[in-house]
């Protein structure tokens, strides 16, 4: 077994802290783990990203190679476009849709958005909204490992156990925090696999997520099939390009659903 992650965001956005809470969660797992150095200055916002080589025996190589990252993790939307080079064709990205603008060129967002929602497999949320809402601003980082959780080779309980001691020392109102941001993000990937499972398609249903306002507790059933059927019909792709263009936050109330077109 094999399983290959990148880490990415700007300085500053915990990308060493998911790499702490991987990197123990396939120790835990009985599992071998490279990872090479930190890249970035986070002092200036530079960019910063992580490569985790995950095994079941000792891996030798210390960089991915080209398309064989099974998943991109990225605090930032455009640094997760920069490692595409490395993704599998299987491979999964999940992204904050919040831009931290800290380059001069930084592409247009409507652009940047086209890009990645034409993946074939994306979970995007608003990490930096959910974060907030968990009550800690900065826990962006633990909404994506969230989403990517149920896609990653060790238990949810292994990561929120490390996700514990990470932040034990910081007092129990950080640990609560990052834990609810942490199930804030699952609950929204869960929602997003779940439309896709009712044959929503994955562009859609990535539009969708990306607005909607998660619990740190999975979205009930009947939720789900209110907004597939609403993303099922002819204008399913018009409405989730709305919801998403609107950047306003809406509520999972399944009558929401019916209201918008």
């Amino acid at each position: 077994m094999n399983y290959d992650i990148v880490l990415c965001g700007v300085g500053g956005q915990g990308v060493l802290s998911t790499a702490y809470v991987i990197d123990h969660a396939a120790v835990d797992a009985g599992l071998f783990f490279k990872q090479p150095e930190i890249h970035g200055m986070s002092q200036r916002g530079g960019a910063v990203s992580a490569q985790v080589r995950i095994a079941d025996e000792p891996v030798s190589s210390d960089l991915i190679s080209s398309g064989s990252a099974r998943a991109v993790l990225s605090v930032e939307p455009m640094e997760s476009l920069r490692y595409l080079s490395l993704l599998a064709k299987d491979g999964w990205v999940f992204t904050d849709v919040t831009p931290l603008k800290n380059i001069a060129e930084y592409p247009e967002t409507s652009r940047l958005y086209e890009v990645l929602f034409s993946l074939p497999h994306v979970v995007a949320v608003d990490a930096t909204r959910l974060a907030a809402k968990a009550g800690a601003s900065k826990a962006q980082n633990m909404v994506v490992l969230g989403a990517a959780a149920s896609h990653l080779p060790f238990s949810v309980e292994s990561l929120e156990k490390n996700i514990k001691a990470l932040f034990e020392p910081k007092g129990e109102r950080v640990v609560t925090s990052n834990l609810k941001a942490f199930r804030m993000g699952r609950a929204a990937s869960e929602f997003g696999t779940a439309l896709i499972l009712r044959g929503v398609k994955p562009a859609i249903a990535a539009r969708v997520v990306a607005r909607l306002d998660f619990d740190a507790t999975p979205v009930p059933s009947e939720v789900v099939v209110a907004w597939s059927k609403r993303l099922l019909a002819d204008d399913g792709a018009t409405v989730a390009a709305n919801v998403f263009a609107s950047r306003d936050v809406l509520g999972l109330d399944p009558s929401i659903p019916a209201k918008l077109g």
